[in-house]
């Protein structure tokens, strides 16, 4: 088989949406007659672990593991509880009063790491693949960022090897709406256009999860973007979908990260106006919380006397059993960040939500990707942020189709977002590069 090395910061034990796509894209890759071989931390500063993931790694994939060094290790002795894990995670989950010591390590994580903390593992890693680069006829090098750092690596084999390297964009670099969280500087958000215009520019292939991240990094000098969206492993479900009876409660799912990025505070209201004005909903609506939630988020919730009755909330479930949760619900819900580049994003549940059949509420503003998904797919709908009189009347008609037992949605067009058919489209990109 041909060699393709993939340079991934998160993967299995870890979790997380990052550790998803390529873990997938590695199971598959075989199959095309390509051989993945995995180079990750060996003990990378990462809290959340989901050991089922571990079990999908194919035994004949060769994984290299490397120690890195992460600041992360100084700033733990000082910090505690969730503000470390913020830091860890550049989730920058607000207190309502960040106290002096919160904002200098958001400024440092913003403004002395470019372009993140994981920069010192880049020269390290460089000369310990630089031999095996030229040693082991790998054919080509894919890099897979954020971290954006694991591109510098790419960069680097690029200058020495000069073998084909493929950038992969899950998220955007110098427009990432995260660097405002982290307050960084102009001068900083000037370096990182540079490092960004150099991967750009020195990337064989420029790969990207979305229509409108790859015209945007197009624009910054990417001279050959492709696109393979994100997917789900439907190969991997056994669940049956199709029985409506799953559904015992009318029970309002959100899976994933939720921090002030995503606060949708008029579905709070709108959500506690519903019930209060339809009394019979308290005791039929359960509102199905589970990921990593901002606290002030979760305060919220458990604080609000309507709310904090019908919330059922869990820190994290591991990926396996995600499935069985939307499988009990009747409506999934989709949040996109309240930003400006809000319309490229997909989070990658929402791929997951498509199989479980069941109505997508999206979350976000009009004509983004991820509602032209839900259109072709005719999965759901978006609701604009702020629409409250839309949301509630759309929550109404769903617990109406609830009560007579219509809570399994008629998709089309989903196949495509098979993970099998998606690897299947990035072996011919690196077919084509041969």
């Amino acid at each position: 088989m041909n060699k393709v090395l993939i340079i991934t910061y998160y993967w299995p034990p870890h979790a997380g949406v990052g550790v998803q796509r390529w873990l997938k894209f590695s199971k598959y890759l075989p199959g095309y007659n390509w051989e993945p071989v995995i180079f990750t931390p060996e003990n990378a500063a990462f809290d959340l672990q989901d050991n089922s993931l571990a079990k999908e790694i194919p035994d004949n994939i060769d994984t290299i593991r490397f120690p890195i060094w992460e600041p992360f290790s100084i700033f733990n002795k000082i910090t505690r509880g969730r503000n470390k894990k913020n830091l860890q995670q550049g989730l920058v989950l607000e207190k309502k009063a960040p106290s002096w010591k919160d904002k200098l390590f958001i400024w440092l994580r913003g403004n002395l790491f470019i372009p993140d903390p994981r920069v010192f593992w880049v020269k390290p890693s460089v000369r310990f693949l630089e031999e095996m680069v030229k040693n082991h006829n790998y054919h080509t090098v894919i890099t897979t960022g954020p971290p954006h750092s694991m591109h510098l690596i790419g960069l680097g084999l690029k200058k020495k090897c000069n073998i084909r390297w493929i950038a992969d964009f899950r998220d955007p670099w110098s427009n990432w709406d995260l660097l405002n969280k982290l307050k960084v500087s102009s001068l900083s958000r000037s370096f990182h256009r540079r490092l960004e215009k150099k991967v750009l520019t020195h990337a064989d292939v420029v790969l990207t999860v979305s229509n409108r991240l790859a015209r945007d990094l197009t624009a910054l000098g990417a001279k050959n973007t492709k696109v393979i969206t994100n997917g789900v492993d439907v190969d991997q479900i056994n669940l049956d979908f199709s029985q409506p009876n799953a559904v015992d409660k009318f029970r309002i799912s959100y899976v994933g990260l939720l921090n002030e990025l995503r606060d949708p505070g008029f579905l709070w209201e709108g959500l506690s106006e519903l019930i209060l004005e339809n009394p019979h909903l308290a005791d039929e609506i359960e509102f199905n919380l589970a990921g990593i939630v901002s606290e002030s988020i979760l305060t919220r919730l458990e604080n609000d006397p309507v709310l904090k009755k019908v919330l059922n909330y869990k820190s994290y479930i591991a990926h396996e059993q995600v499935f069985e949760e939307i499988r009990r619900s009747a409506v999934l819900l989709v949040i996109l960040n309240k930003s400006d580049n809000a319309k490229w994003i997909i989070p990658g549940k929402l791929y997951e939500y498509l199989i479980a059949r069941r109505k997508i509420l999206l979350i976000g503003p009009p004509e983004s990707d991820a509602e032209e998904i839900l259109q072709q797919t005719k999965a759901g709908e978006n609701i604009n942020f702020g629409d409250k009189l839309k949301l509630k009347e759309t929550l109404l008609h769903c617990y109406e189709n609830y009560k007579s037992g219509r809570v399994v949605m008629e998709n089309t067009g989903i196949d495509k977002y098979s993970r099998k058919m998606l690897t299947g489209e990035l072996a011919k990109i690196l077919d084509k590069e041969k």
